[in-house]
């Protein structure tokens, strides 16, 4: 196993410098201190909430006008009109918070040597070691999933330790200190949702409880343990409810953690050409060096694409809630876009790798939040906001449900649900587990389904359309009503509308296929397919973005909304060939467009970067999607390898780190268009390399080694046994494999045709 290990020889000032540890429900960054450790704690359900959030009774006949002027051919009119005709059907939501912030003062100022902190990737261990005065310190903290604890250990080789541990929060009810522990109950800035946080040290010397802190002293060790427990988890008696190990023996607890986080963090890996000289080489270096330079530093591309892995393993585990926009990590009660679930590519986005790169069981977070708290909520606005069956979420929700449309005109974009039902389908299609298609995502693509089934309508020409909804937060040129230029945002049936509904009924159809059901609504879905409107080349050559051919306001906008159909649906592909030449117009006109009025743009915002390398590697441009790697860890990824939503704005998001290790995934592996195509897109600096355990869809499992841009071993896990074809790459030109019987494999038009018992091993012959 390689290990992987990010490390920085100077302080952590802000939260793009700091180590994340979480064991997927409550977590903390570490600010890496030397006279005082700084840890933000979080826990995911403490939310602030207000009032709302129910949909407005009126807004089906306030809609019904708007779909009319659509209809009438005045997308200006109805723009405007809604402007003001849906302004009270739009509300907000309240921000996730942070749980306070734990101190541990232990020197009286940061003169130091030898300083050091380090994040163990792979087995979710951060420490800081430094030396003092003649003294060596080492300081480990790690989030225990098996034991539910934030376990921070200080140990000393020399001196005595003599240190304070306090606890700190804004609007807290009360605040104890006793013996060897801390208890803290808060609250959230609105709602009144109360919280508890318990912090316990256990030491071989003295523990002192005064003025509310916890004075250690006359010991080499002492151990920090903290637990974080919510009223909206855990209900009446919450504070009594958390509780903290009986287990206190910090080098057991440490092993545990270990062995469960290395059992989910080692099921993968990746190699590709490095540059040893950096290994050793702190990543503020490494990072310029990068960006200056330009060394073919494979072990950073590797590193980051662990380090998005342990992001996901560390706020996504079993039995809790899926990650939010900042996964977990904030440091703050009012966070950027109020950390929340927003579904307009963000939440879908964190959730791309987690099929491929081998951590599909965390993604069962994200379908239980969808079934316990959007589904029925989503009924709900469907029936009262449209007077239509089914479910739908808008572009945003919390962990109260909220369904309803928010903010402004873009929040009247109903995909949240729709889109989120890929993530769904793909689950399937990597497991092949029909009784989760059955007792689990057939409800959610149904009830979707079901949505626009009852609230499509035909136009003018017979066509089957949506409205009103968006490409999203872009604009598109129409004349208004006084012959002006007009920035129009609402649309009908935007190529994205067209592309999300017919790979949804499309979804919905295969699923009761595949389930043996056959109903009036799965009848009406065929027929409803058949009159969607077509996807169509504009005058650019590009892939139209809505259902005219309309000139956009920002070319190079940061969304690529059109794109759906391409990725992370599959309904574009080399079948479709004029459709596909279309993309590449498309995303070349994107990066061509520069930046929007607010400095954004498609190649200086992280997660539309890893998008464009997610786009360019499913066409197979292997070069295009190395330069989006380099320009998104040297533009986009602060000192300790958080994504950056620009460079200039310093604000976290988990969704970029996502969306780049599925990004090198799709580089070396495909299996969307019903084969399983080996390094689809290398760029020429991964002349040679390997992976194992990454996931292909029909239940199979690889691992393979490439020389010279050629595969030359393959081992292939089957889930069940059955027949798969293997597509090697364009440029191989050995064809023949050998397994470890001697059977001679002999690729056809460059493909094998395997099959597979359980696992086969080949090797070039």
């Amino acid at each position: 196993m390689r290990e992987y290990r990010l490390f920085d020889v100077t302080h952590a000032t802000r939260l793009l410098d700091s180590i994340p540890v979480g064991n997927g429900r409550m977590g903390g960054t570490l600010m890496c201190g030397v006279g005082e450790e700084v840890m933000f704690l979080n826990e995911e359900t403490i939310w602030a909430s207000q009032p709302g959030g129910e949909p407005n009774p009126k807004m089906p006949e306030k809609l019904e006008v708007i779909k009319n002027l659509f209809r009438e051919g005045k997308p200006a009119e109805a723009d405007k009109l809604a402007n003001t005709l849906l302004s009270d059907c739009f509300t907000r939501i309240r921000s996730y918070e942070t749980a306070g912030k734990l101190k541990i003062s232990l020197h009286e100022n940061d003169q130091s040597r030898n300083y050091r902190h380090e994040l163990d990737i792979m087995r979710g261990v951060a420490t800081v070691e430094y030396d003092r005065l003649g003294t060596h310190y080492t300081r480990t903290c790690f989030a225990s999933y098996p034991d539910n604890v934030i376990v921070y250990n200080v140990k000393s080789d020399g001196d005595k330790l003599n240190a304070a541990i306090g606890y700190d929060k804004e609007r807290k009810l009360s605040h104890k200190a006793e013996g060897n522990e801390i208890c803290a109950i808060g609250k959230t800035i609105c709602g009144n949702h109360k919280f508890c946080v318990k912090i316990r040290v256990v030491t071989d010397g003295t523990v002192v409880a005064k003025n509310g802190e916890l004075l250690v002293s006359d010991t080499n060790e002492f151990t920090v343990f903290i637990n974080i427990g919510t009223e909206f988890r855990l209900g009446d008696n919450f504070a009594e409810k958390v509780v903290l190990p009986e287990d206190t023996r910090f080098d057991m607890l440490k092993l545990r953690h270990e062995k469960d986080f290395l059992s989910v963090m080692n099921r993968a890996d990746i190699a590709v050409p490095e540059a040893p000289e950096m290994e050793e080489v702190s990543m503020t270096v490494r990072k310029r060096a990068l960006t200056c330079n330009r060394p073919n530093d494979g072990g950073l591309v590797m590193m980051v694409w662990q380090f998005g892995r342990y992001l996901l393993t560390s706020s996504s585990r079993p039995g809790t809630l899926p990650a939010n926009l900042q996964g977990m990590w904030v440091q703050s009660d009012v966070s950027p876009w109020s950390s929340d679930y927003h579904t307009n590519i963000n939440l879908q986005m964190n959730y791309w790798p987690a099929e491929v790169a081998n951590l599909s069981d965390l993604s069962m977070q994200l379908f239980e939040y969808i079934r316990d708290y959007l589904l029925e909520s989503g009924k709900n606005t469907a029936k009262v906001g449209y007077n239509a069956r089914g479910s739908v979420v808008h572009h945003l929700s919390d962990i109260y449900g909220f369904t309803s449309p928010a903010d402004g005109l873009w929040g009247i974009w109903p995909h949240g649900l729709s889109w989120l039902c890929f993530n769904v389908w793909e689950h399937y299609l990597f497991t092949k587990d029909e009784s989760f298609l059955r007792d689990m995502a057939y409800e959610m693509i149904r009830e979707s389904s079901l949505f626009f089934l009852d609230t499509m309508f035909e136009d003018k020409e017979g066509r089957l359309v949506y409205a009103p909804s968006s490409s999203p937060e872009n604009r598109y040129w129409v004349k208004d009503e006084n012959g002006e230029n007009y920035a129009c945002f609402l649309a009908m049936s935007s190529t994205m509308d067209t592309s999300i509904i017919g790979g949804l009924l499309r979804m919905y159809l295969e699923a009761s296929s595949i389930l043996g059901i056959s109903d009036d609504d799965t009848k009406a879905a065929e027929a409803a397919i058949k009159k969607l409107p077509k996807l169509f080349v504009g005058k650019h050559g590009q892939l139209a973005e809505w259902i005219e051919d309309y000139e956009e306001t920002e070319i190079g906008h940061r969304h690529f909304s059109n794109t759906f159909g391409f990725f992370p649906d599959n309904a574009i592909t080399r079948n479709t060939p004029e459709l596909y030449e279309a993309i590449k117009v498309t995303l070349k006109r994107r990066i061509s467009g520069g930046l929007d009025a607010h400095g954004q743009g498609a190649t200086s915002v992280g997660w539309s970067l890893t998008w464009l390398m997610c786009e360019f590697a499913r066409l197979r441009d292997g070069n295009r999607a190395f330069e989006m790697i380099e320009n998104y860890i040297t533009r986009c990824t602060s000192p300790n390898l958080m994504d950056l939503y620009t460079a200039s704005n310093n604000v976290f998001q988990l969704d970029a780190s996502m969306c780049y290790v599925a990004g090198v995934a799709e580089m070396l592996i495909q299996s969307h268009e019903g084969l399983i195509a080996l390094l689809p897109a290398l760029p020429k600096k991964w002349n040679k390399g390997s992976f194992r355990g990454l996931r292909a869809r029909g239940g199979y499992e690889l691992e393979i080694r490439w020389e010279d841009y050629e595969v030359r071993e393959l081992c292939i896990d089957a889930d069940k046994p059955g027949s798969v074809v293997i597509e090697l790459p364009e440029t191989q030109k050995k064809l023949s494999f050998i397994d470890k019987n001697g059977k001679v494999y002999t690729a056809e038009n460059g493909k094998l045709t395997l099959d597979i018992d359980k696992r086969l091993m080949l090797k070039i012959q």
